[in-house]
């Protein structure tokens, strides 16, 4: 078995009319099971190079060569029904269920209906949709982040081995966004897909890729590399220019919490602690606030020391609620959002289920972003640079 699940090799696209192509000779390999990210400006052939993967867009000449496979001539619509495809605008059918809607794909193959419900039951409780409530519901009656996990969902149904995104989650607010990336790289964790996705977001090709080809015109290939690489070792000046400034703040999106080994530990209390345990507890400690946790161990609230003045009021409404969360899959750039906007100045650490695991704050980031350029200087001192191009050990 190859190493690599996508093969493009010469692949161009000529659209009539146009004196250049849209695509010029493309060729590179996606390694399996890792997340490739197109990225480059508008109107580069990014999308259209994605499009020729699954031909919705038929190559004018080169070669798809999928798992070992030439696709190239093979029927468009079988292909298209092993390959996950998922778009920034979605496009759910509005007039049957969200049910109906997972199940597109695996009709089309003939599964039996209890397989296609049992499937479609399992890929809504992956995306975080509850099936007995959102089974029933229409597109319509969902929000924009609920339809785009459908959409993630309903590209997943027949278990592609490949799937393509194409600016799936550039319609989103910027809060529903981060979560939505946050979700599906947890996904990814789980999954394992082979996965080409655009954007025009450089910070999100950062987040999102394993490696990242930077376009330029006619998609040509400025670099092809990790994030690591592009953002220490950008090839040349237009890859310099697009990355842009911040590079520092931009390697935040590199590292993800559960990689951090110094999570801090605040001290915290039960909701049915007595509000005088809980003054001592906090008391006894050199923090300035103390975190409440529910029967489950998720947190709910903050105290602090002015919150206990009026000892008859209830535990659960002290203090300010709990805000600020993370999850392990989170980079350490949304743990730094999460805490400026949070209560207080920290990002508190959950896990799937939404139970405490620590607390984030601005010296863990400080402390992160030294470790990254000292090992950068470590790998400038140790190592011979190899040429991003060429893949060739410098001199």
């Amino acid at each position: 078995m190859s190493d690599d699940m996508i093969q493009l090799e010469e692949l161009t696209k000529r659209f009539p009319g146009q004196a250049e192509p849209a695509v010029d000779r493309l060729t590179m390999r996606v390694p399996r099971g890792e997340i490739v990210v197109f990225v480059g400006p508008s109107g580069c052939g990014k999308t259209t190079s994605l499009k020729m993967i699954n031909r919705i867009i038929e190559p004018t000449s080169g070669h798809i060569i999928i798992d070992g496979e030439d696709v190239t001539d093979v029927d468009p619509d079988e292909l298209r029904r092993g390959i996950g495809y998922v778009i920034q605008q979605i496009g759910l059918f509005p007039h049957v269920t969200i049910s109906d809607n997972v199940a597109t794909v695996p009709r089309l193959l003939g599964w039996d209906k209890d397989r296609i419900t049992a499937r479609t039951d399992e890929l809504l409780e992956i995306v975080g949709l509850d099936p007995d409530l959102y089974r029933d519901r229409y597109p319509k009656e969902l929000s924009g982040g609920q339809r785009q996990r459908v959409g993630v969902a309903r590209a997943l149904a027949a278990d592609p081995p490949v799937l393509l995104m194409d600016e799936p989650f550039g319609a989103i607010d910027p809060i529903t966004r981060t979560r939505l990336q946050n979700e599906f790289l947890r996904l990814q964790e789980e999954l394992k897909k082979t996965i080409v996705f655009v954007t025009h977001d450089i910070d999100e090709a950062i987040k999102m890729g394993d490696r990242i080809a930077i376009l330029r015109e006619q998609s040509h290939i400025a670099q092809f590399a990790t994030p690591e690489e592009i953002l220490t070792q950008p090839a040349n000046e237009f890859v310099e220019d697009f990355v842009g400034s911040g590079a520092t703040l931009k390697r935040l999106k590199l590292s993800r919490v559960r990689d951090v080994d110094w999570l801090t530990d605040c001290p915290t209390g039960r909701l049915d602690d007595s509000p005088e345990v809980l003054r001592q507890r906090l008391a006894d400690s050199d923090w300035t606030a103390l975190l409440v946790l529910d029967d489950r161990d998720r947190p709910v609230r903050w105290l602090r020391a002015p919150d206990f003045h009026h000892p008859a009021r209830e535990v659960a409404r002290m203090g300010l609620p709990a805000v600020a969360f993370v999850r392990p899959q989170a980079t350490l750039s949304d743990a730094l959002e999460e805490m400026l906007v949070g209560s207080a100045g920290v990002a508190i650490v959950i896990d799937g289920q939404g139970v405490y695991q620590g607390i984030m704050d601005v010296d863990v980031i400080i402390a992160s972003i030294q470790a990254m350029r000292d090992a950068t200087n470590e790998f400038y001192r140790a190592a011979k640079l190899v040429d991003p191009t060429t893949g060739l050990a410098g001199s």
